[in-house]
């Protein structure tokens, strides 16, 4: 892995290890990653696009756009639309809000997909599954056709098992144990 430049950038500028984190989830952590230092530079954003553009591939059947819970999935987005724009592929995005606006069009989706579009939920990190869930849920409920879910990193904490019990398609990029320097068994800890 040390010779993939994405990976080099996550070691290097996202993940956290040797102190206790305190997660969404309320659960302690020995290590932790935080992918916006990667996904909002310059040198991250093109390698993650084109990374995820990569794995969009894999997806069966093809998608129209991509999107995910703001605001870990925004520059995700970004990133693959314009890599993507670059091979000679359209893809829209669009992001689901934690709550709707409270003013204007009062949307909880920004930008959505015309009912009936075959989309992809991006994640920067999964752990629980959760924020994937809620994105999935509310594609949904405006008519997508979710046909999976791509994560960056996946932390290994059960968050797939959440996912694949949901949607035809679930990938990660990197997961926990691409990572060495993360102890053996480390995780959790309350």
């Amino acid at each position: 892995m040390s010779r993939d430049p994405l990976w080099t950038l996550l070691a290097e500028r996202a993940l956290h290890t040797g102190q206790r984190i305190t997660l969404s989830s309320g659960k302690v952590s020995s290590f932790y990653f935080d992918c916006k230092p990667v996904t909002l530079s310059a040198a991250g954003a093109p390698l993650v696009g084109d990374a995820f553009v990569k794995a969009l591939d894999a997806v069966p059947g093809g998608v129209a756009a991509v999107g995910g819970l703001t605001h870990g999935a925004d520059p995700i987005i970004g990133a693959v639309m314009l890599r993507a724009f670059a091979q000679g592929r359209a893809l829209d995005g669009f992001y689901v809000r934690k709550q709707p606006k409270s003013h204007g069009t009062r949307r909880l989706i920004e930008n959505p997909p015309p009912p009936g579009t075959r989309v992809v939920i991006v994640e920067d990190v999964v752990t629980s599954g959760k924020s994937a869930l809620k994105a999935v849920e509310e594609a949904r409920s405006a008519g997508c056709e979710v046909a999976g879910v791509i994560a960056l990193v996946d932390r290994q904490d059960g968050g797939a098992a959440t996912i694949r019990a949901h949607v035809p398609h679930y990938a990660a990029l990197y997961s926990r144990d691409d990572f060495p320097q993360i102890e053996t068994g480390a995780g959790a800890l309350a």
